[in-house]
């Protein structure tokens, strides 16, 4: 599609402390496109629901992703729209909508805090429809300005109470569905490593599914003051998932009858459908954002801190972070990589393909060449730095795996990093699947429940094995 930039506005008006993020582009190709209908920033009332459509850059999409949220200021100090819809970057200039499917404003930025997140009012737009029109960089207000209307359905707009704490709003998990939901505490690198875990009764035995990275030795279930232990059964690296089958015994968790309705596949009807998270103690409420997802493993790799460009046939570093793994070896830009834990390298698929199997912590060797000098050096690679950004640094950070995962399903709810490994309901009590990541502020991610039954199939009734 080709488009024609028009009027741009980024500044701050000096009359006020409002803050204009304003740009205008122009589809300048024939055919008939789809359109949003705007609707009026100045209707908005505190606590009407909102609905906010982006496209993740990390989340290897086409489609977009959905997310459900509330107004919370209709204008702050600097003339933004305050939603709780979250927001990342890469989001920036998404539509928010209205209940009626009106654009009410444009995502502009978010703050470290998840309920912090600013849109531009659509009101903007209309007040400076014939300037932004105009192809021009402002650098002042512009003196043209547009009557922007009344809205005709202003009288009728709801605001909702209940969905200042939509947690405490919708109704409890029965019993059955929050006794599904189990603390478990294990050793992983001899530190006390804490999670959540999903339990099941099955055969007259009880078995825990839980997050495989965040167990590790010594494994046990916290149930008050009591501690059960258990045996590691099963491990599923692929999902990240590992069985346990518990030494002593549970009240309730899932049945097999909670496997067998599950669909093969979630619908794509079941984006904004309402999900629900039991904990130990309360739950997390939110909506499912994609219905179905691939993510290849890419982030959840060990950190190098170095890329490289394909030169003169050759694989040459073009940037080396400072204090990082390549760094620490004194790996310089301009080097070239010939080949990594003994495997050659000469293409760039190779470089990245091969950094992408190991894991933080795993040491690799590097053979390079620099000048007509041959070395190899040899490194820790570590996790991820977190990035400075905002919505980097946001409460209970991402998990250490987060990708690598062939079918997931992806929701809205603030799952911390140490709550995965817990269930997920629809509002009907439908068993949905299980929390294995909190992938970035916006998103937490699900293996959808065909999966779990899929994993879980040597146990149930009708497999040769259980009985």
């Amino acid at each position: 599609m080709q488009t024609v930039t028009l009027g741009r506005m980024a500044l701050k008006d000096s009359n006020s402390r409002e803050r204009h993020d304003l740009a205008m582009l122009k589809i300048d190709e024939p055919g008939e496109w789809p359109v949003a209908q705007m609707g009026w920033s100045s209707s908005l009332k505190v606590n009407m629901p909102c609905i906010s459509i982006s496209y993740p850059a990390l989340l290897n999409r086409t489609l977009p992703t959905v997310r459900f949220g509330r107004i919370l200021r209709v204008s702050n100090r600097e003339g933004f729209v305050h939603s709780t819809c979250k927001m990342e970057p890469g989001d920036s200039g998404g539509p928010l909508f209205d209940y009626m499917g009106r654009v009410i404003a444009l995502h502009s930025s978010c703050g470290r805090h998840e309920d912090e997140n600013f849109e531009v009012p659509i009101d903007s737009f209309r007040k400076y429809w014939s300037a932004l029109n105009t192809p021009e960089d402002y650098k002042s207000i512009p003196e043209q300005v547009d009557e922007i209307g009344v809205d005709p359905f202003s009288e009728g707009i709801i605001s909702l109470s209940y969905l200042e704490n939509l947690n405490q709003s919708i109704p409890q998990p029965n019993q059955e569905q929050a006794g599904s939901s189990v603390k478990v505490t294990s050793l992983v690198k001899e530190k006390q490593v804490n999670t959540l875990g999903t339990l099941f009764h099955i055969n007259s035995k009880n078995y825990v599914v839980s997050k495989n990275s965040l167990v590790g030795a010594d494994v046990q279930i916290i149930l008050g003051d009591n501690m059960i232990p258990t045996d590691i059964m099963h491990k599923d690296a692929a999902n990240d998932l590992v069985i346990l089958q518990l030494k002593g015994e549970l009240p309730g968790g899932l049945t097999p009858n909670h496997l067998t309705a599950v669909p093969d596949s979630m619908e794509i009807n079941s984006l904004g459908k309402l999900m629900i998270s039991p904990l130990p103690q309360g739950k997390k409420v939110s909506i499912v954002s994609i219905s179905h997802l691939t993510l290849p493993r890419r982030l959840s790799a060990g950190y190098f801190g170095a890329s490289a460009q394909f030169r003169n046939e050759k694989i040459i570093l073009n940037r080396v972070a400072p204090k990082s793994p390549a760094d620490s070896v004194r790996l310089k830009i301009g080097d070239q990589i010939t080949g990594i834990n003994g495997r050659p390298i000469s293409r760039p698929e190779e470089f990245g393909g091969e950094l992408s199997k190991y894991n933080p912590g795993d040491s690799i060797s590097v053979e390079c060449v620099r000048a007509d000098s041959i070395f190899t050096a040899k490194l820790l690679l570590t996790l991820r730095p977190v990035g400075t950004h905002a919505a980097e640094r946001f409460d209970g950070g991402k998990s250490v795996r987060v990708d690598g995962f062939k079918k997931l399903f992806a929701h809205d709810a603030n799952i911390k990093s140490d709550e995965c490994g817990g269930p997920v309901f629809d509002a009907e009590g439908n068993f949905y699947g299980i929390n294995i990541a909190r992938f970035s502020r916006t998103t937490t991610l699900a293996i959808p429940a065909d999966v779990i039954r899929r994993i879980l199939s040597f146990l149930l009734p009708s497999h040769p094995e259980s009985r």
